[in-house]
């Protein structure tokens, strides 16, 4: 099997076992709430140590990857995502059952920060920004797994299973990696290896790589800030609010709308190589709004069931063809290979952060101030990320890794000698 497919592979088992853990306690958490009688807050939390979870592996993938290699990273996440499932799904108790979930999300941060730096490594040019986006895809589809399965899984009330279920996919992707090389790239990093380490935060934040840095850490806050993991982890929670309240309208219909996320990540990734990276993340970013839009309409006519249920559809497609899709595309792609470690993590910091404090306080800030007013915020935030993307994201269809990163280091200019790129910024 050639060296893009078998990347491509791994993309997207890899990418199932992360949507399928961010999902897998959505449908858990009906039950779980009343086998341990939780409140709101309490729901809340479950949820907030997963996010907590994910800003430890962050920082921890920052350093694993540029000291044990991209390939051993992978390898360990995989090997601690299995052992802190076994706790989860054990747990006799909330606090256990956080803790594994803390320890699953310490395996899926190491994951965010390493999966896209291995594939733009491990994939040839013109092939890179296609499996990123497969990533996405496959993240979509175990999102929608983690709901069917707890559909199927909810009558007999086997919350357990629902979390054990990822388990099995994280050992499939361990298995699949050992047939992997390591990257070249890194191999040439472990030869130049000098005293760069020590400076990596002044070097991120310096002169050269400042503005590529503030890029990515303000887009890493929009992607959180527009919503999208009230979206997921939340689902039925908001599917309550406009009106469903059985199984299949609380886990089947939120597994559909993921559904129509991942056939949109999949018609990006058939398209971005044709239509580039920024208009696809414009034309997403847009569809984003629209689905605010639509939520709020929904409620401020008191009717929202219908109309909710097309702007959480609407939403969910725009993200995924657009922010999900190439977020981390643009985050692996600009900086150095010594550097890239640490600049994936620090967008990740503001990211995970925002996540944090969505996860715990969404249901609350719903509870309390109704979708309306919730679903108006987060329009406006989406409005202000477009007009982000618009004024600030370069187009690097095309391009080599070190082009992409000259044009960063100078200042946000292409290099010279390609007339034929520049003006495709």
């Amino acid at each position: 099997m050639k060296g893009d497919n078998r990347v491509s592979l791994f993309a997207l088992i890899l990418g199932l076992t992360c949507g399928y853990d961010a999902t897998a306690m959505a449908g858990a958490l009906l039950l779980v709430t009343d086998h341990f009688g939780l409140t709101t807050t309490g729901q809340g939390s479950l949820y907030a140590a997963t996010a907590a979870g994910w800003i430890v592996g962050a920082l921890l993938g920052s350093r694993l990857v540029n000291t044990l290699g991209r390939r051993k990273t992978l390898l360990g996440l995989t090997v601690l995502y299995l052992g802190a499932t076994g706790l989860a799904v054990t747990a006799a108790n909330p606090l256990w059952l956080g803790a594994g979930r803390f320890g699953q999300g310490t395996a899926i941060g190491i994951a965010i920060v390493t999966t896209p730096i291995f594939i733009a490594e491990s994939a040839t040019t013109r092939a890179r920004g296609r499996i990123a986006v497969l990533y996405q895809v496959a993240t979509s589809v175990g999102i929608a797994m983690g709901y069917f399965g707890g559909y199927f899984l909810a009558d007999s009330g086997q919350w357990r299973l629902m979390l054990a279920i990822p388990g099995v996919l994280a050992l499939a992707a361990a298995l699949w990696l050992l047939g992997l090389p390591e990257t070249e790239r890194w191999r040439q990093l472990r030869r130049e290896r000098t005293s760069r380490q020590a400076g990596v935060v002044r070097a991120i934040f310096g002169p050269r790589h400042r503005k590529l840095t503030l890029f990515v850490v303000t887009l890493g806050f929009f992607v959180q800030a527009t919503g999208i993991n009230a979206m997921v982890f939340f689902s039925p929670r908001i599917f309550q609010h406009i009106g469903y309240t059985d199984d299949f309208g609380l886990l089947v219909l939120p597994g559909f709308v993921q559904l129509a996320g991942g056939a949109a990540a999949l018609v990006c990734a058939l398209t971005i190589d044709r239509f580039g990276r920024r208009p696809v993340l414009l034309t997403g970013t847009a569809l984003m709004g629209l689905g605010h839009a639509l939520l709020v309409i929904g409620f401020a006519t008191d009717s929202p069931g219908v109309v909710g249920f097309l702007g959480l559809i609407t939403f969910i497609v725009g993200f995924n063809s657009g922010f999900g899709s190439l977020v981390w595309v643009f985050a692996a792609e600009g900086f150095p290979d010594h550097l890239r470690g640490a600049g994936a993590s620090v967008m990740l910091l503001t990211n995970l952060t925002t996540n944090l404090f969505i996860a715990q306080f969404f249901l609350d800030v719903l509870n309390a101030v109704g979708g309306l007013l919730t679903f108006l915020v987060l329009f406006a935030i989406t409005a202000l990320a477009w007009l982000f993307v618009y004024f600030a994201a370069p187009e690097t269809k095309g391009r080599s890794l070190d082009e992409v990163q000259s044009y960063w280091e100078a200042g946000r200019r292409w290099p010279a000698t390609d007339d034929t790129h520049a003006a495709a910024s």
